[in-house]
């Protein structure tokens, strides 16, 4: 069956995200069958959250990835989180009566899918024992994101640029150090989340290299013996 361009079943690509871990593909189906979720498609940079509004929707990004910003009274854009297919929007502010602090767009062509906070946590006996295993989920997924934040402030309360970076990418590399891996972020977003210029990323990573702390090719970095004792900071 195909949905909106989607290859794979709607059933099947909720199966594979964090907030239905666990979950049948019958209990799946009969959660959608009484949740009253819906599509949204969104083309590239299309609005999807706006600073400063209310919202009691929780979305699962099917396809496709959003961006969060933030914008500072100087115009300054920063990047507060991009997620791809699998990521759920919404989960925390839905539950809150404080607007959002943030902008999201879509990064690309994106679909999502939206449920309401009510079909979590009211009281429905055709889907009550399913609400249970997802309460769990999203209870679980918010977890995640207070200590991504955790991490994301350790990152910003370093004295110095270099010790940012070793830290942001120490808190990617979380295996196999000493070998390369990918960073997600486009030059242009490591220094925003970095809280820097573009031109001082660049210079700062060319140091770096150059000192022997780190190697990178473009958006694949290694990091080397001297830079691991930053990994106890995460």
């Amino acid at each position: 069956m195909n949905y909106d361009g989607l290859t794979e079943s709607l059933t099947a690509i909720l199966r594979g995200t964090k907030l239905f871990t666990g979950i049948s593909e019958a209990e799946t189906e009969r959660f959608l069958n009484n949740a009253g979720a819906h599509k949204e498609r969104y083309r590239k940079n299309d609005l999807i959250i706006c600073e400063g509004d209310e919202n009691n929707r929780i979305g699962v990004i099917l396809s496709g990835s959003i961006v969060a910003e933030r914008v500072y009274p100087d115009g300054e854009v920063a990047t507060a989180s991009k997620m791809g297919a699998g990521g759920v929007i919404g989960d925390v502010l839905s539950g809150s009566s404080a607007v959002s602090p943030v902008t999201v767009i879509a990064a690309e062509e994106s679909v999502l899918l939206f449920f309401f906070l009510s079909a979590f946590i009211e009281p429905n006996a055709r889907i009550q024992d399913i609400q249970l295993k997802l309460t769990r989920n999203l209870i679980l997924d918010i977890s995640d994101k207070y200590f991504e934040l955790e991490k994301r402030i350790a990152v910003m309360s370093a004295r110095t640029l270099r010790r940012k970076i070793l830290l942001y990418l120490c808190g990617v590399c979380r295996d196999n150090p000493g070998e390369f891996f990918s960073v997600e972020h486009s030059r242009e977003q490591q220094a925003a989340y970095l809280g820097c210029e573009r031109t001082a990323l660049s210079r700062e990573l060319a140091k770096m290299k150059e000192d022997g702390v780190i190697d990178y090719n473009k958006n694949r970095f290694m990091l080397m013996p001297s830079a691991l004792v930053f990994r106890g900071d995460m």
